[in-house]
């Protein structure tokens, strides 16, 4: 008890700074309100819901090449100048959407300068500054981060919708990236830091113990891990940026298909919490199998065209449980199977899979529906590789005991 006050007490600023960080990064709020913004977008401007859709697509394959190289830059410079950096940029980029010229490719462009200039604001940064500062509780201070996306994804969706409902989708675009700017910039200039070397050491794990990511890649888990994360991103991906969509197909007023946006964001930070809590206490690959796989569920509810408020409910309450399992999962795995000296560049790594998956699946999902008119095909689709993304990561085995491998795969400092 007196490490959970410890750790708690000695990380808790560094804590809010990065749980603020998450809540406004790029895998937050332009992620969250993508699918609000996606209707009012393809309509003005003459586009299929697949194309506009496909712009995330764009955000997240440029994340395959940005992520690693971002992962490599905190591991050299800290995560703190690259947040101070990426912060106003991503507020600039995700306004300057507003300046979209009538063809689409103008659109795809600015979403490809936010993947770039903004690319400091992905989960590796925050996530490295709080596996710096906590150990045992380690799980539960990720959930806490990570629920900052949680509560974008509760709030941000409402907003938006109400700021385009009263100004445009142009003005709703600068608003929003003038918000991320506000919030994120002056709380992470004074408080985001990552704990000294001193008390680094002293975690197990530590910044002195790790696996070089030329190693990891050599390993199965490293490729397990890719794999489970690219079906399951695959699925919350197509799902949460096509849930508003689906619901006013049904019928639903924008407004209304908002607050189920917003219900699948409570329950994302349900999900981070939980998560967290239950990885500090169990083994990890079991929770993950639990919440990953669920949303199989989410899909063939979604899939039969129920209407009730209730079934509703349940399906965006599932599907926000697994979204807020899946980036905390990422990050305490690879601290726990491969170590926090090269933590950056292997998180990076692994984060290819997610983004591969999160970028194409809007697109997909999208695409099937200007294709067939309906969303269950890939509802079916993406129910199977929920099952198999939580199934994978049962492979992993326990954790290794980093400090005592071999040096060939584990630096130690001297």
């Amino acid at each position: 008890m007196t490490l959970f006050h410890g750790e708690f007490r000695r990380g808790l600023r560094p804590l809010i700074a990065a749980t603020v960080g998450a809540g406004c990064g790029l895998t937050s709020i332009p992620f969250y309100t993508h699918g609000v913004f996606v209707v009012p977008v393809a309509g003005s401007m003459g586009w299929g819901r697949g194309e506009t859709q496909f712009a995330f697509a764009f955000l997240m394959m440029s994340a395959i090449v940005t992520a690693p190289a971002v992962g490599v830059l905190i591991d050299r410079f800290g995560a703190r100048r690259i947040a101070l950096v990426s912060i106003p940029l991503l507020g600039a980029t995700f306004g300057g959407l507003s300046l979209s010229g009538s063809g689409i490719w103008s659109y795809y462009l600015l979403w490809i300068c936010m993947a770039v200039l903004a690319s400091g604001t992905l989960p590796v940064t925050w996530t490295r500054v709080v596996n710096t500062w906590f150990d045992k509780r380690r799980g539960l201070a990720l959930g806490l981060t990570m629920s900052g996306t949680g509560i974008a994804a509760a709030l941000s969706p409402v907003l938006a919708a109400s700021l385009i409902e009263t100004y445009g989708w142009e003005v709703a675009y600068r608003i929003l990236g003038i918000v991320i700017v506000v919030i994120a910039l002056p709380i992470a200039a004074l408080w985001l830091r990552e704990a000294p070397r001193t008390s680094q050491d002293m975690l197990k794990g530590s910044a002195g113990a790790g696996v070089r990511l030329s190693d990891a890649l050599r390993t199965l888990r490293f490729w397990i891990l890719g794999l489970a994360f690219l079906c399951v991103s695959v699925g919350i991906g197509g799902l949460i940026t096509n849930l508003v969509p689906m619901l006013l197909d049904r019928g639903l007023d924008p407004g209304s298909a908002a607050e189920y946006a917003g219900f699948v964001g409570v329950s994302v930070i349900a999900g981070r919490l939980v998560t967290g809590f239950l990885i500090d206490k169990l083994w990890a690959p079991g929770i993950a199998f639990a919440f990953l796989s669920a949303p199989a569920v989410s899909c063939l509810l979604l899939s039969v065209g129920l209407q009730s408020d209730v079934w509703l409910a349940i399906a965006a309450l599932i599907v926000g449980l697994a979204a807020g399992a899946e980036l905390d999962l990422i990050a305490f795995l690879v601290s726990r199977y491969f170590g926090l000296r090269h933590y950056g560049a292997i998180y990076g790594a692994v984060f290819v899979f997610f983004a591969v998956g999160s970028g194409f699946a809007p697109a997909v999902f999208g695409s099937v529906y200007d294709r067939f008119h309906t969303y269950t095909p890939i509802l079916v689709v993406a129910a199977s590789l929920f099952v198999v993304g939580g199934s994978l990561l049962l492979l992993l085995g326990k954790y290794p005991e980093l400090r005592e491998q071999k040096p060939n795969s584990v630096e130690v400092r001297d």
